[in-house]
């Protein structure tokens, strides 16, 4: 009996994923724990909101399903994908995508698509955009307005309406239908310096504006800014008999005020959506989701179908565990979480009481000591902090285990020794259409953070830490250059001479005194980051060989940074095994693949790169059956 083809489609009508079976359409059924009850959020004086399992939960089962309050594709993404699910022209089913004829902004997979869209907001919108054309506001301006415009529709239409947000409502829930489920997110308003305070002022101003078509297209960029540097210009005369403003001067939550704390609680709140392939491609406000804490070591992670929000477990959950997920990138040093959760999120790693959070962690040694650093300068804008050249001395920050792998991963003459260096800067350049590079005279300071002895098991030992700062800084200031000259650059060898100069200073170039030489250790996070742009630039470049070898590289790192399962380290093991493929590692490539395999299921559940990774294994075990297996020994490349 031939076998029926089950392909998953996104049905951009009724915002869903369908498998068609010999061309019927059939409800892909997922429940969620959180819809099923096997999951509640709960509250604490100390802890605020979190999400907690009532029932175990097994690894690669779904926590939460969640469509978004509102959501908006970044200024890439609205040129590739439908703006109401989020789909690109391929997901669904089309030859392209269509354009709205009138904001010339949005574009829809189809005509019915459009109506949907149509009718959730997209009216409103449409006419304040042609309003404050050729200007399009930043994303955190429109995901702010179109809060604020179904909020209007919700106040007017009948309760129970599917216009009304009823996703929070649940008893295990408890935050509230429609807006109310927003406006009970925390907005750490206290929390907030004036400068960020008014930050978020000068964006709800632009949101109202927009929001009331009152805003004009003479200055509006990312950070609410013309390309010429210019604040934002709303003008209040403009004619809004298109779409007339219809809130009451006396809405509480209108205000100046309330709309600059509800761009607070966006920056609090809100998920970065990406694709399959963790590029981002949009943001979106999701309350309930937005209950869960952060972990160092979570137990879930989050994926995405359009612009429909999935949260899977990692592992198995016992009843009344706490379920987490990662707010910042895992694979930095704890110092470096701890500055972006303090930054962004307002809290301190250091302070947390989780269990959860920290149940993978280690404080500093009991027979270390920490103590003020000898802190002077050691070139222009860098700073040298010297916690002492001995064993005993470490950092006066706490380190967990990826620390020692990322900044205690030192070596003198190949050998490692007890010292480590971290370096704090400089400031990564960014660099669009829509964001220009800093030119903060503070972008470029480096300080050099090192400690204990820098002597290896054969008492080999380098005695001018003052010289490692300096190379070391150098060597951080060349990365971040070489990162910005991928994003920017169309010449590849401009990207590889930085390389090979990181290189030379990671690798102790200059840094020598007699016999000694020091270097940085193979997984220290200079290096992770530095073959993590190589690569991206081998595979850019085609010499796959070399990506193999790299991506060999990395993996030691990954498998540390990340819990099993998460996807970053499934992705990686993914790119490794379609690489070997391609080379005619079959052996090596069928093996990562399952392993890749194994996690994806797990973190994405059937996704597509889940299927095409299957496909890969596939394809190499059967010409491995077939005896094809070409070798392909790993050469001498850049490296790092």
């Amino acid at each position: 009996m031939e076998k029926a083809a089950i392909a998953p489609r996104w049905d951009v009508v009724r915002s869903r994923w369908v498998c068609s079976i010999r061309g019927v359409g059939v409800d892909v059924m997922r429940s969620s724990a959180l819809a099923d009850g096997r999951a509640e959020v709960r509250v604490s004086d100390a802890r605020g909101r979190y999400l907690v399992a009532t029932q175990a939960l097994g690894a690669g089962d779904i926590v939460i399903i969640s469509q978004p309050y509102a959501s908006v594709l970044d200024e890439a993404a609205r040129h590739v994908r439908c703006d109401h699910r989020f789909a690109t022209a391929e997901e669904a089913g089309v030859g392209s995508l269509l354009r709205c004829s009138k904001s010339k902004v949005a574009r829809y997979a189809s005509c019915e698509a459009q109506a949907a869209a149509w009718r959730s907001g997209y009216k409103e919108e449409c006419a304040s955009l042609v309003a404050c054309a050729p200007r399009v506001p930043p994303p955190t301006v429109r995901l702010a307005a179109r809060i604020l415009w179904r909020r209007r529709r919700e106040m007017a239409s009948a309760p129970g309406s599917d216009m009304v947000y009823a996703e929070g409502a649940a008893a295990n829930v408890g935050l509230g239908v429609g807006y109310d489920a927003v406006h009970a997110l925390v907005d750490n308003w206290h929390l907030l310096s004036d400068e960020e305070k008014s930050h978020f002022a000068h964006a709800g101003g632009a949101a109202a504006a927009f929001t009331n078509a009152k805003l004009t297209g003479k200055g509006i960029g990312s950070d609410a800014r013309d390309d010429a540097g210019k604040n934002v210009v709303v003008d209040p005369t403009t004619p809004t008999e298109t779409v007339p403003e219809t809130r009451p001067e006396s809405d509480p939550r209108e205000t100046p005020l309330q709309v600059a704390k509800l761009v607070s609680r966006l920056s609090f709140n809100c998920h970065t959506i990406c694709d399959d392939e963790l590029n981002p491609i949009g943001i979106g406000l999701y309350p309930n989701a937005a209950t869960m804490n952060h972990s160092c070591v979570p137990n879930c992670c989050s994926s995405f179908k359009g612009n429909e929000l999935i949260i899977r477990t990692l592992r198995p959950v016992e009843p009344d565990e706490e379920l987490t997920i990662a707010y910042v990138e895992l694979s930095a040093t704890r110092a470096e979480r701890r500055a972006e959760l303090l930054k962004h999120y307002k809290f301190d790693l250091d302070e947390v009481k989780s269990v959860e959070l920290e149940v993978d962690s280690e404080s500093n040694q009991q027979d270390t000591q920490t103590s003020a650093p000898s802190t002077h300068p050691i070139g222009p804008d860098t700073t040298l902090h010297d916690y002492r050249a001995d064993d005993t001395s470490v950092p006066a920050w706490r380190m967990d285990k990826v620390d020692q792998m990322h900044g205690c991963a030192v070596s003198v003459n190949g050998v490692t020794c007890r010292g480590g260096v971290l370096v704090v800067g400089p400031v990564r350049k960014t660099h669009s259409k829509h964001e220009t590079v800093s030119d903060d005279k503070d972008a470029r300071r480096v300080d050099v953070h090192i400690w204990g002895s820098f002597t290896n098991e054969q008492g080999v030992s380098v005695t001018d830490r003052e010289h490692v700062g300096v190379v070391i800084s150098e060597a951080a200031r060349v990365l971040v250059d070489a990162e910005h000259l991928a994003d920017v650059s169309n010449n590849p060898a401009e990207v590889f001479a930085k390389l090979d100069r990181f290189k030379g200073l990671a690798g102790g170039a200059g840094v020598t005194n007699g016999e000694t030489n020091f270097a940085l250790g193979t997984c220290h996070v200079l290096r992770v980051r530095a073959r993590a742009l190589l690569l991206r630039m081998y595979i850019q470049t085609g010499n796959f060989e070399a990506a193999v070898s790299v991506a060999k590289m990395l993996l030691p790192a990954y498998r540390r940074a990340y819990p099993k399962n998460h996807p970053p380290l499934g992705l990686h093991l993914a790119l490794l095994a379609k690489t070997e493929a391609y080379v005619g590692s079959l052996r090596k490539s069928a093996k990562h693949g399952e392993e890749a395999v194994s996690m994806l299921r797990v973190c994405y559940g059937d996704s597509r790169v889940t299927r095409e990774v299957e496909q890969t294994v596939r394809e190499m075990r059967y010409e491995l059956a077939q005896g094809d297996e070409q070798t392909s020994d790993d050469e001498d490349y850049l490296g790092i």
